[in-house]
């Protein structure tokens, strides 16, 4: 059963989809008539406007809630974040920092991933940025799972926080934060970045090889919807290309240069 402020979608088809909060006794008018939404409704159950047209309350996927966040940046697309989750090895009580809060896209992610014995360590340089993420965080995450800092940790001394699992940077010049997350991960530990220029991809490469990083990949996600008819299936007419490069890599306990004791 839905409970107040619970998030669903209500489904008409793959063109006409809302995701709602639940406040019972409301209604939401469209094009196709008007739905009202009562007590006892629960995730499946199908609804009808009263020009006679059929919607379907659905569970929002992660996605959803990723893609639906207030935007002041440009976000992390559900075809990226996937493949971060994979890369970076995170999971339920994973300690892991973001660097770029931006509009908290990948925030909301995050925290629904570790868990109650997990925790994100959010920076953000711009005020005006971690409000909106928290904003988001607050509608679609965990927010009890993330703590925001205000600061830029290349002018501020870096993380401040050290033995991480992974970190992510998703800001325009990563290279300059490699030193820091390096001393803030654990031996072993993973970093990643997105940048949508190679030149970015470039720097922050060399810089990883010098700083005590290996197994370094740089990745590009490509996504082509299928439109599935009877004897007409065929790739959709427009697809979601390049959004960034992705940049993976671990730690190694000895940069190079440096001989053991």
């Amino acid at each position: 059963m839905i409970s107040k402020d619970d998030y669903f979608i209500l489904y008409m088809d793959e063109k006409s989809y809302y995701m709602l909060p639940f406040t019972e006794n409301q209604s939401f008018s469209s094009h196709r008539g008007n739905v009202k939404f009562e007590g006892g409704m629960e995730y499946g159950d199908k609804l009808t406007s009263h020009m006679g047209t059929d919607f379907y309350v659905l569970r929002p996927t992660l996605a959803d809630r990723m893609m639906k966040v207030k935007r002041r940046t440009t976000i992390i697309y559900p075809k990226e974040a996937g493949t971060i989750l994979l890369e970076l090895g995170i999971e339920n009580g994973s300690r892991v920092i973001e660097c770029g809060s931006g509009s908290g896209s990948l925030s909301v992610l995050l925290s629904r991933i570790v868990g109650p014995s997990g925790k994100i360590y959010s920076y953000e340089r711009r005020p005006e940025h971690q409000e909106s993420a928290i904003k988001n965080l607050s509608k679609f995450g965990k927010p009890e799972h993330v703590e925001f800092f205000l600061k830029d940790p290349v002018t501020d001394g870096g993380f401040g926080v050290t033995g991480v699992d992974s970190v992510f940077l998703d800001v325009p010049e990563p290279w300059t934060l490699i030193d820091a997350a390096y001393d803030a991960l654990k031996g072993g530990g993973f970093i990643g970045t997105l940048n949508p220029c190679i030149e970015q991809i470039q720097t922050t490469v060399e810089k990883m090889e010098q700083s005590g990083f290996i197994r370094i990949r740089c990745i590009e996600i490509l996504v082509r919807g299928i439109r599935v008819k009877k004897n007409m299936t065929r790739p959709h007419d427009r697809m979601i290309a390049h959004t960034g490069y992705l940049l993976f890599a671990q730690k190694i306990n000895q940069k190079p240069g440096l001989k053991s004791e």
